[in-house]
């Protein structure tokens, strides 16, 4: 008992010591993004979806481990699934910032000033920016151009934007000449980089159809046995059948979860990564 009492008041300790120096250093405070928070009503959703499989899985065969196998299946599918929604998310963003920078060609072209050009294509941007284009015509009538850039580029969070942000920092800081020029080249280049992925994104949709077909057989194999030849699955009713079960289908749970890992995007160095705290001091 006082050896529980005393591990106890150390864990205490340590935990307050740590708090004190965090306190002393401060913490640098991000702006949540809504692409990448866990929203509680996507958890709860999840959360009934994996128990109604396991009660679902145990009853329907009198298994434990079948289960736990059908739960660990309704955990990783919707993974897989919100990763080929992500890679098209990141697609779409990546192909509207190549048209928003066109956009801003031509209005710049027309001889029109930089915060202008801003204002009017923020009416008409491609819709997966919009919201941030908007954001950042606000911005820019409240605060100095260079910031109201930075923060956009925060939250756009993709590579091809860092580009066309790092060209109107240029042109809204130096001065710079021929920035419809530039724009035009930056779009070009997003439109390959796009490209690129959509044929990646090829490849990868006949890996998807290979995997959903196995999946597919693989339960309708199980199922058939279990209702036209239960003598062949009466091994698994043992305690070992049902560890030989868990194993199976941690196995194939497993390559379900690697099919998420290599199926989401790379995540590919950023030009701007410049924090919002940061941005608060500039």
């Amino acid at each position: 008992m006082r050896a529980l009492a005393g591990f106890t008041v150390a864990v205490l300790a340590a935990v307050g010591v740590w708090i004190v120096i965090a306190g002393i250093r401060g913490v640098a405070l991000r702006e949540p993004r809504v692409a990448r928070m866990l929203r509680w009503e996507d958890l709860w959703w999840r959360a009934v979806i994996v128990l109604v499989a396991f009660v679902a899985g145990w009853v329907l065969t009198g298994w434990p481990a079948a289960g736990g196998v059908a739960a660990g299946c309704a955990t990783v599918m919707p993974l897989l699934s919100g990763t080929r929604r992500n890679r098209q998310r990141i697609e779409a963003r990546s192909d509207a910032v190549a048209s928003w920078a066109e956009m801003l060609r031509d209005t710049i072209s027309s001889h029109a000033g930089l915060r202008e050009a801003i204002a009017v294509t923020a009416r008409v941007a491609p819709v997966p920016i919009r919201t941030e284009v908007q954001a950042l015509a606000v911005r820019a009538e409240r605060e100095s151009l260079p910031t109201a850039l930075r923060r956009f580029a925060d939250d756009v969070g993709d590579p091809v934007a860092d580009l066309v942000v790092a060209s109107l920092l240029i042109a809204a800081e130096r001065q710079a000449q021929r920035l419809a020029e530039l724009l035009s080249e930056i779009a070009k280049s997003a439109r390959e980089h796009a490209a690129m992925r959509s044929r990646v994104e090829t490849g990868r949709a006949r890996t998807y159809a290979s995997s959903r077909a196995l999946v597919t057989i693989t339960f309708g194999l199980a199922v058939t046995l279990m209702l036209f030849s239960p003598q062949y699955m009466k091994p698994y009713d043992s305690f070992t059948g049902q560890l030989v079960m868990l194993a199976i289908g941690a196995m194939f749970v497993g390559a379900l979860w690697s099919l998420v890992k290599l199926g989401r995007p790379a995540t590919t160095p950023r030009l701007l990564a410049a924090k919002p705290a940061h941005l608060e001091l500039r």
